[in-house]
């Protein structure tokens, strides 16, 4: 029955490849950014700058390359400060936004249409940037047929009006709105520094992270303001303009206005076929696990399956992150049976590819353009950096009942309480907001995309390949207490392809980043490991030395 499991594995490998070929050729045409400049920061900046008019500033913007300027509307407090009234329908939701005064306060009410004059006149396109409001704000910007939209806020947009003109829509990272309706192929993403961040980030810092989102995110349109704290700040602002444009150009990147993805939608046959090798390698591993319950899993995985493919036909979308999910918890944790290869390099690589045919799969499921900009996203980020683990632990501590009646050192639950914290603290570092980073961490990452184009993930590099290395060095690597910090760099890689909006070329540059250098920490860490045993005459108060 393996045999018949590892036949539908390998077809679904060979379709998911042509999966990945189709993204491949989607993705690598797309090297055009565009740069959109804050025009609120322009008119706060000429404020400031005696004798320098804004139609100065747009000049000189437009003398350096750029050509779309971002205008947005008149918030509730600007529209205050000025001593503005507020249109009926904005007072109207005053006693009930008093519980979140700050917020109302941000909320848009209306566009200036001397500014779209204003940009217009001074050869320039303007970008009318649009955030959700519990009232309408009149679409000015529509009478000057932008190119480009800027689409931002929490909550349903109203977006009839954005789909009825032909501009290209700019989604703003950690921010899009949920739009009810429209063509993903006509949207791109966008990346912005905000104005108490430009205040305190240096312009390095800045420029990397603009670098950051293009390479490692798909951004395809930077959102830049001007510096706007000293004399100096137009000059300074000028300045990382060009060091910006310049980047771009020597990393292989077009300046220019943005384009869309190619439209990209993969036949429901192709899912079904990826679906089909994701429960086969669930078969495969439910096997290893219990032995003894053969045909049961072959049937439960069979009667999942059908039902997956069922549910393609009717919710494809359910269906794409719930088998992507699926092999992202399968594939890591079937990695670390270690039992590809008679060699520790080979067991090594084996993982690996294990680990990379559920990355695979993973592509061949969340396919489609909505993945490339991210209006659809990997579901599950919680429950598959935890659910390996879980697995692999499993499988090192059965049988259960033995461990439930036997008497543990009060040193092992202090040690228990110690992986426990540090449990936590892994899962509040999955994800875009869980823990802030440290600084110097920060130092370091930034050091490592400068030096390696793109930066291998931390969690790799330091701990899970280099445990990986020490386990299937280990006298019995299977039964190796290594397992469960190596599964984490696993599905750290297999995570690398659930980030639908990095291209392809980046995950897998990372991900070889991270194996091979991975590997080296831990051929590292091993010698040193020998070394520091070899020297340890009696090692009864570093009972850790044991672990191997």
């Amino acid at each position: 029955m393996k045999r018949v499991l590892w036949l539908i594995i390998a077809v679904a490998v060979l379709t998911s490849l042509g999966v990945f070929v189709q993204r491949w050729t989607i993705e690598r045409p797309n090297d055009r950014v565009e740069i959109v400049y804050d025009l609120p920061g322009l008119l706060e900046l000429s404020e400031l700058m005696e004798g320098t008019s804004p139609e100065q500033l747009l000049r000189d913007l437009k003398d350096a390359g750029v050509e779309t300027i971002a205008v947005q509307p008149a918030s509730v407090g600007e529209m205050l400060l000025a001593g503005n009234l507020l249109p009926e329908e904005v007072l109207a939701e005053l006693p009930d936004r008093l519980t979140d005064l700050g917020k109302f306060l941000t909320l848009p009410v209306r566009f200036e249409r001397d500014h779209f004059e204003l940009v217009q006149q001074a050869g320039l396109n303007a970008a009318p940037k649009l955030n959700t409001a519990p009232w309408a704000v009149e679409p000015v910007w529509m009478e000057y047929n932008p190119e480009l939209i800027i689409v931002s806020g929490q909550g349903v947009m109203d977006a009839e009006a954005l789909f009825g003109s032909d501009a290209t829509l700019a989604l703003v990272e950690f921010a899009a709105p949920q739009l009810p309706s429209g063509d993903p192929g006509n949207m791109v993403r966008l990346h912005g520094i905000s104005a108490p961040e430009m205040e305190v980030l240096s312009e390095e810092r800045i420029l990397n992270r603009y670098m950051r989102g293009v390479k490692e995110r798909n951004m395809r349109v930077l959102y830049v303001r001007p510096f706007v704290d000293d004399e100096g700040s137009w000059e300074r602002s000028l300045t990382m303009l060009d060091s910006l444009q310049k980047r771009l150009e020597e990393s292989g990147f077009t300046l220019g206005k943005a384009q869309p993805f190619a439209d990209w939608q993969v036949a429901w046959i192709w899912t079904v076929l990826a679906g089909a090798g994701i429960w086969a390698a669930a078969a495969m591993y439910g096997m290893e696990l219990f032995p003894r319950s053969e045909w049961l899993i072959i049937a439960l995985a069979s009667l999942a399956f059908m039902f997956s493919a069922a549910l393609i036909a009717v919710r494809p979308v359910l269906a794409k992150q719930g088998l992507a999910l699926l092999a992202a918890i399968v594939f890591p944790a079937w990695s670390m049976q270690l039992k590809w290869g008679k060699t520790p390099i080979s067991r090594y690589a084996g993982a690996a590819a294990i680990s990379l045919t559920g990355a695979l799969f993973i592509v061949a499921t969340l396919s489609g353009t909505e993945f490339l900009v991210k209006i659809l996203e990997f579901r599950g980020v919680k429950l598959m950096h935890l659910a390996p683990i879980a697995l692999v632990v499993f499988t090192l501590i059965r049988p259960l009942k033995e461990w439930f009646y036997r008497e543990i050192p009060v040193r092992y639950l202090l040690g228990l309480g110690v992986l426990g914290l540090a449990g936590m603290l892994y899962i509040l570092r999955t994800g875009n907001f869980g823990l802030p980073v440290l600084q110097l961490e920060v130092q370091a990452r930034e050091f490592l995309e400068n030096f390696l184009i793109v930066r291998p993930r931390t969690k790799e590099l330091f701990l899970g390949h280099p445990a990986l290395f020490l386990a299937v060095n280990a006298k019995e690597p299977r039964k190796s207490w290594w397992l469960p910090l190596a599964v984490i760099g696993q599905l750290s890689l297999v995570n690398t392809f659930t980030h639908t909006h990095t291209f392809l070329w980046v995950s897998l540059l990372r991900t070889f980043y991270g194996l091979v250098f991975g590997c080296l920490i831990g051929w590292l860490a091993l010698k040193l490991f020998n070394w520091v045993k070899g020297r340890v005459d009696r090692d009864s108060g570093l009972w850790l030395l044991r672990i191997r």
